[in-house]
């Protein structure tokens, strides 16, 4: 018995110890003699510190559950981006962020990449979740802070932050699965010196997470944060469910019409009322008047009732004449033909003054003028 429980003890210390850890480098390679190892809440607040747009930055929410704040800020100060100034102008002159991921990774691909890059992590992460974690991280983190989407584009057009695939941003994250493309592990070497280039003129800054292969159940939030999205997401599937509206009894009244900005304003209405309802009283410039009135005043058999649009005088006495369906447009057509009027009349007078002078000086002078003014031979 004892034997039997030794031996499961050493197993279980086994499969421990065999559990692979991510490894975060961060470029430009920060002096880490020996890279500290984060749980993987940690690394998302810290993931989610450097990716954050100005005005969405990380708050106590994203803080993991019995985690002090001196810590959180110590491993801010060493492994987030650089805190722009209280009075700065948000992210003028800050470098862009970008974030590779490249999950389901063997501790060959682990070794090998390690060796490709020639840096050390910066820090590990313990016990990293599984790939369908990472997926949320993606989406419900990264993505609904307003952090472009790169996992579509290539290594190499995603490490050019002018390329399309950033969308104008100045954030990026992008998820590659290193068993479905293991070409993968020999593209990103040979972009990591435009990286280094780009991160030594303080134009990008690039972070690799090296996520292995694994069957944890851990996540990259603590059950408390859990509990907290699983609320969230409650409350805006519930903000899109329609109330039910009970349905009216037959014997009620009509309600009154009132006035929708999304109609069509028709061309004609039955009552007056209708008319004045759906038209706001014709905007205040006009009234509804039946097009088809006898002038007896008798009533017809076919109502028509529509704007009847009219002048109004403001306090400097300018006169504004009111057009349109609901009499809200200002009717422009008389001072327009004025303009145009005059305007042709100035063009046609000016052409009529340069063709007469044009003649008058195409004639000849007569022959008494040209003897007189002519030399003597």
């Amino acid at each position: 018995m004892k034997l039997t429980i030794g031996l499961i003890i050493a197993f279980a210390g086994y499969v421990a110890a065999a559990q692979q850890s991510a490894e975060v480098f961060i470029v430009p390679t920060s002096d880490v003699s020996s890279p500290p190892s984060v749980t993987p809440s940690l690394a998302r607040l810290l993931l989610l510190q450097r990716l954050a747009p100005s005005g969405r930055d990380v708050s106590f929410h994203d803080i993991p559950n019995g985690i002090g704040y001196d810590t959180v800020a110590s491993l801010i100060n060493h492994f987030g981006k650089e805190i722009p100034p209280l009075f700065s102008d948000g992210q003028t002159g800050e470098p862009s962020q970008l974030v590779l991921m490249l999950e389901s990774m063997n501790d060959r691909q682990m070794r090998d990449l390690r060796k490709a890059l020639d840096m050390s992590p910066s820090f590990t992460i313990a016990d990293p979740p599984p790939d369908k974690a990472h997926r949320d991280l993606m989406e419900l983190d990264f993505f609904r802070s307003g952090v472009t989407d790169g996992s579509k584009c290539s290594i190499r057009q995603v490490a050019n932050p002018l390329e399309s695939c950033w969308a104008g941003k100045r954030s990026a994250a992008a998820k590659f699965n290193v068993r479905e493309n293991p070409e993968l592990l020999a593209e990103l070497p040979k972009q990591i010196e435009q990286l280094r280039g780009l991160a030594r003129s303080g134009e990008l800054q690039t972070t690799i997470v090296a996520l292995p292969s694994t069957k944890s159940s851990s996540n990259w939030l603590d059950e408390q944060q859990q509990e907290l999205r699983r609320r969230q997401a409650e409350q805006v599937i519930s903000s899109f469910e329609r109330p039910v509206v009970n349905a009216e009894p037959t014997s009620s009244p009509k309600p009154d019409p009132i006035f929708d900005p999304n109609e069509r304003i028709k061309a004609c209405y039955e009552t007056k009322d209708a008319c004045m309802a759906r038209t706001l009283n014709c905007s205040s410039h006009g009234e509804c008047q039946d097009k088809y009135a006898k002038a007896d005043g008798s009533n017809n058999t076919i109502a028509c009732f529509a704007c009847h649009c009219q002048s109004t005088r403001s306090k400097s006495g300018s006169l504004t004449t009111w057009a349109g369906p609901t009499c809200a447009k200002k009717d422009i057509s008389v001072a327009f033909w004025l303009f145009a009027g005059v305007t042709l009349a100035l063009v046609g007078i000016l052409y009529l003054a340069i063709s007469i002078l044009f003649r008058v000086g195409e004639e000849k002078l007569p022959g008494v003028i040209g003897a007189g003014v002519s030399r003597s031979k």
